[in-house]
C-alpha cells in the first residue's frame, strides 16, 4: 500500500503537479550552495601527484589548467587564450591571460607555469610526467607568453594540458606539506573546508576570468559510495545532484529528478596483465572476445544504457575505427574453444580476476564466469577495493586481470600510450605490440589533424585485431538533479565531473 502511494505521489509531481507543490522556482540564484552526491573518493589535492583520472571531480573547481575542454572534448582555451604548433612540430607556443592571480595573490604568468611544468615532471611521486616527457624546456617568451621546446612533435599536449598535467598550483604552495589537503590554485572556487573521505566546500572566487563558470556561490561535493545512500540523498533534499548506475535512471526520473545521460569515453573491461597466464598469446585473447556476450551484458546489468563494443573508442569519436567497428568479435564459443585449441589450451585454463568490491562488479563477474566456463575458461575471484587494486594490479603487477573501468582521457593518444606501450603505471607487465607501439608513436607526432585522425584509427583497429583487452562496454556516465539544477551536463570525459555554466534557481 506504502508503495502504491508513493508511486501514485510521484506521478502527481511528474504530470500534474500537486496543489501543495511549492511555486517552481525561474530566477537564477547567484548566492546558492550546490550540493553534489559523488560515487568516486579523491586521492590527493596535489594534482601532479593525484593517480585517479576522477579525481578531477575534485579538481576542477580549484585548480584552472591552460586548456579548457567542451562538452564533446575538443580543446578551447583556459589560462592559455590561444597555442600554435611550430610547422616541423619542434615547439608549441601559448598566450596566457593576463590579470590573473592564484588564489594566495601570487600572481600567474608565464615564470609560474615554467615552474608547474617543472614541478609536474620532476616532483617526487609525480603521475604525469610521462605525458610531459616530450617536453625538453619552458622558455618564457614574456610575462604572459612561453614556448614549449619539444623533444619530438607531440600532437596530443594541447588536450593533455586540459588534464591535471595543465592544473596550475601557486609556485608559493609546492613545498607546502599539507597541498594535499590545502589546494591552492587559480580556479574559479577556493577551498573552504576538507574533511578526508567525506566532503569538500569551495567558495566562489572575486574576480576570476570566466564569471560564467561561476553560477552559484559554493559547492558542496560529498563522497557517497553507496549508490541507493545517493539516490536516497537526492530524493530527500540532502543534496542538489548526484551521480547514478544506469540501472537507477528509470526510478529516478518516476520520482521527478531531471536525469542526463551520455556514452563517453568511459568504458568497463576486462584488463588483462599480458605478461602473466596464458595472455602473452593472442588466440587466447581473442578467444576471451569471442566468448562473451556484450549486448547481454549490457541488457541485463546497465539497463541498455552504453554501447556494446569490442573497441576502445567510441563510435563518431575521431579515433574511432569504422573498419573494425564495434563488434569485431560476436559471441561465439565454437571459435573461442578452436582458437583456444589451436593456443595448445584444448582443455581451457585458469586464472585470477580481480573484481572490485563496489556492488555493480559481483553480477558482473558471476556472468562473464559463465559465459567463460562455457568455453573451458574457469575464474578464481579475488575481491578489492579499489585502493587495493591499484596496489596490487598495477603497482605491483600482480594478479592476472581485472574487471575495472577506465575512466578516458581528454586526447586519444593518452589512452593508447598509457594502457598499450610500455611504460605507463596502467599497463601492468608492460606489455605491446611493435604495430601499436609503431601506430601510437606516429599518432602522437601527427600534427596535421586530418593525417593524426587516420593514425589514431589505424591504431585502434590494431589494438582491436590483436585483442589487446576484452572491451564489454562503452560507460554511459549519468547525473541526476532537483529541478533547480540548471545547465547539467554530461562531458564526454564522463563521471569527472565539470561544474561550469551549471547555476541554481531560487
Amino acid at each position: 500500500m506504502l508503495k502504491t502511494l508513493c508511486l501514485l505521489l510521484a506521478g502527481c509531481l511528474l504530470i500534474t503537479g500537486c496543489a501543495d507543490d511549492p511555486p517552481t522556482p525561474t530566477e537564477p540564484d547567484p548566492d546558492a550552495t550546490l550540493r553534489i552526491a559523488h560515487n568516486f573518493i579523491l586521492t590527493r589535492f596535489d594534482p601532479h601527484r593525484a593517480t585517479s583520472s576522477y579525481d578531477n571531480t575534485w579538481l576542477f573547481p580549484v585548480y584552472d589548467r591552460l586548456v579548457h575542454v567542451d562538452p564533446d572534448g575538443n580543446a578551447i582555451p583556459g589560462l592559455a587564450s590561444a597555442w600554435r604548433f611550430a610547422e616541423d612540430g619542434s615547439h608549441l607556443d601559448f598566450d596566457l591571460r593576463t590579470g590573473v592571480r592564484f588564489h594566495d595573490g601570487t600572481l600567474f604568468d608565464a615564470a609560474a607555469v615554467a615552474a608547474n611544468i617543472e614541478r609536474a615532471k620532476t616532483v617526487s611521486g609525480t603521475v604525469v610526467a610521462s605525458e610531459l616527457a616530450n617536453i625538453d624546456r619552458v622558455e618564457i617568451l614574456d610575462d604572459h607568453a612561453i614556448r614549449m621546446h619539444l623533444s619530438r612533435p607531440d600532437a596530443a599536449l594541447p588536450l593533455i594540458l586540459s588534464d591535471r598535467a595543465g592544473m596550475m598550483i601557486s609556485p608559493a604552495a609546492f613545498d607546502d606539506r599539507s597541498l594535499d589537503r590545502r589546494p591552492v590554485g587559480a580556479g574559479p572556487f577556493r577551498l573552504l573546508e576538507y574533511r578526508t573521505g567525506n566532503r569538500a566546500i569551495y567558495e566562489r572566487v572575486d574576480g576570476y576570468w570566466d564569471p560564467d563558470a561561476q553560477g552559484v556561490r559554493r559547492i558542496e561535493l560529498r563522497y557517497m559510495p553507496d549508490e541507493i545512500t545517493r539516490l536516497n540523498a537526492l530524493r530527500s533534499g540532502q543534496v542538489d545532484m548526484a551521480t547514478l548506475l544506469a540501472l537507477q535512471v528509470d526510478e529516478a526520473r518516476l520520482w521527478g529528478l531531471n536525469v542526463v545521460t551520455r556514452v563517453g569515453l568511459e568504458f568497463t573491461w576486462m584488463q588483462l596483465n599480458r605478461a602473466r597466464s596464458e595472455f602473452g598469446d593472442p588466440r587466447v585473447r581473442q578467444a576471451l572476445n569471442h566468448a562473451v556476450r556484450r549486448e547481454a551484458l549490457v541488457n541485463a546489468l546497465a539497463m541498455g544504457y552504453g554501447q556494446p563494443t569490442s573497441q576502445v573508442f567510441p563510435p563518431n569519436y575521431p579515433a574511432f575505427d569504422p573498419e573494425t567497428g564495434t563488434d569485431a568479435y560476436p559471441h561465439d564459443p565454437e571459435r573461442a574453444r578452436e582458437l583456444l585449441a589451436e593456443a595448445g589450451l584444448p582443455n581451457g585454463f585458469t586464472f585470477e580476476m580481480i573484481v572490485p568490491a563496489a556492488p555493480a562488479f559481483g553480477p558482473l563477474y558471476e556472468a562473464l564466469e559463465s559465459q567463460f566456463r562455457a568455453v573451458g575458461i574457469r575464474m578464481r575471484p579475488t575481491i578489492m577495493e579499489g585502493t587495493q587494486i591499484s596496489e596490487r594490479f598495477y603497482a605491483r603487477e600482480e594478479g592476472d586481470a581485472a574487471l575495472v573501468s577506465w575512466g578516458g582521457r581528454p586526447d586519444p593518444s593518452q589512452t593508447i600510450d598509457l594502457l598499450f606501450t610500455p611504460g605507463g603505471l596502467p599497463n601492468p607487465g608492460n606489455h605491446s605490440t611493435p604495430n601499436v607501439q609503431r601506430l601510437a608513436a606516429a599518432a602522437r607526432a601527427e600534427i596535421d589533424p586530418d593525417r593524426r585522425r587516420a593514425l589514431l584509427q589505424e591504431a585502434a583497429g590494431a589494438i582491436n585485431r590483436e585483442a589487446l583487452a576484452v572491451i564489454l562496454w562503452q560507460s554511459s556516465a549519468t547525473f541526476a538533479a532537483t529541478d533547480r539544477v540548471q545547465g547539467l551536463q554530461v562531458w564526454s570525459s564522463g563521471n569527472k565531473a565539470e561544474f561550469r555554466q551549471i547555476h541554481m534557481l531560487r
